[in-house]
């Protein structure tokens, strides 16, 4: 009954555009007519009749394709065109975007093809964990429980994931129109193939980052096995005999407790740069973060335009190696020294917060956007520099986990400085005897 109402208006299409030719046609041979005989005093003409025929040849069908656009803008809103949809979502396509805009650029799509402005995937589980994707970026996020509807938004689709379920909030359609029953299937094949789509794409780039891991891993391995190894073992045996030496013992104490630290952070990094995915097992003892921060803070080289600012009251200890949190810490310290172009201030402080204890690391510099915070940041190979592997903050959240910590950020956008958050739970009943700063 659809198609019949709409086929016998488009039928009447072609009345109207007839009666509207003819108007032209009529006019047309009246001006012919009448600029003829001023020029040749001839009252009528063949070739006034002639060109008034040509002109309504020539827009009988652009006036009935107009009728007809006018008819269906008017009283039927589109339908889903599938080739569109395959044409726009297509996995191949999706793959070839940098991993930090798929989710965006698939959503912008699908608003596109809906004819809608709002498109919201919701990823999370019942325990709000997971992710939100939104487009605009600056669209209401849905209600934390999955899969309920809100006022913001028309329809919520349900997708069938390998790890899950997520679902697909759509805003109303742009022309006002009510979504029917023959839209609401052709949208649920939709999702289905976006889901599809996203799932490729996101498998490309685990594929790729797989590839990578690989290739840094037979780099630093043949790095380990030549190169950084045989500098590893020379710096080991000058600490050896330099302790054997005649040198002044304080001098002597300094350089080789300086040699051994750089040989212990090599090791370190070299030994985490082989697989970053290897288990960490921590060894952990009482730790006091306020004589550790203080001396690595002391120890390490900073730029000379580089002002460190630190504000760390008396705390209580906690449970870690301290070798893996200067690991951490370093990380972040170098981190913030490339955001602020190896001048600023770098302020350091900390604070108890119920069972936990927070260190806060900001710096002023580049700053990253919410999007990249939430989506990117502590993913492998995810980095917002030019010249970054971005494996520091991956394997550093991996180390506070192990922990029973975390590292957060948050940023007021680009260009204005972020702040790092390391929590740490507290280390309770510990006698102050066994607290230390490593």
């Amino acid at each position: 009954m659809f198609f019949s109402l709409r086929r016998l208006l488009h039928s009447a299409a072609y009345f109207f555009a007839s009666l509207a030719t003819l108007s032209l046609f009529v006019v047309v041979l009246m001006l012919a007519e009448a600029l003829i005989y001023a020029v040749t005093g001839r009252a009528a003409s063949m070739w006034a009749m002639a060109l008034a025929g040509l002109a309504a040849a020539v827009f009988f069908s652009p006036i009935v394709q107009r009728l007809q656009h006018l008819i269906d803008r008017a009283l039927f809103h589109r339908q889903l065109d599938t080739l569109e949809t395959i044409q726009q979502l297509g996995a191949g396509d999706l793959a070839e975007l940098p991993q930090e805009y798929v989710e965006y650029a698939l959503l912008e799509r699908i608003a596109a093809i809906c004819h809608r402005s709002t498109v919201v995937l919701d990823e999370r589980d019942y325990e709000g964990k997971g992710a939100v994707f939104c487009y605009p970026a600056s669209a209401p996020l849905p209600p934390a429980a999955a899969g309920i509807p809100c006022a913001d938004y028309e329809l919520v689709l349900p997708i069938n994931y390998r790890e899950g379920m997520a679902w697909l909030h759509l805003s109303p359609r742009l022309d006002g129109w009510a979504t029917d029953h023959d839209e609401y299937q052709s949208l649920e094949h939709l999702a289905r193939f976006a889901a599809m789509s996203l799932e490729h794409a996101r498998l490309s780039h685990q594929q790729s980052q797989l590839a990578r891991l690989d290739s840094i891993s037979r780099i630093t391995g043949q790095l380990h096995s030549h190169d950084m190894k045989n500098r590893l073992h020379d710096l080991a045996f000058l600490a050896h005999h330099l302790e054997a030496g005649k040198l002044e013992k304080s001098d002597l104490i300094t350089l080789v407790g300086s040699i051994r630290k750089v040989v212990g952070r090599m090791q370190t990094v070299m030994q985490r740069m082989s697989d970053p995915n290897a288990p960490i097992h921590p060894k952990l003892k009482v730790c006091d973060i306020t004589s550790l921060l203080r001396q690595h803070v002391d120890d390490r080289l900073w730029p000379e335009s580089v002002h460190v600012n630190i504000d760390l009251p008396a705390l209580p200890p906690v449970l870690a190696d301290a070798l893996l949190l200067q690991g951490v810490f370093e990380n972040l310290f170098d981190n913030a020294v490339q955001a602020m172009n190896k001048q600023g201030k770098l302020d350091i402080s900390a604070q108890v917060k119920g069972d936990y204890l927070q260190v806060d690391v900001r710096d002023y510099g580049n700053g990253m956007s919410t999007y990249f915070i939430e989506h990117r940041l502590f993913q492998m190979f995810s980095t917002s520099k030019d010249d970054g592997l971005g494996i520091g903050l991956y394997l550093s959240q991996r180390i506070m986990h192990a922990h029973g910590g975390k590292i957060s950020a948050n940023s007021d956008g680009e260009g204005k400085g972020c702040i790092f958050h390391v929590t740490l739970p507290l280390c309770k009943d510990v006698p102050k005897a066994e607290t230390g700063g490593q």
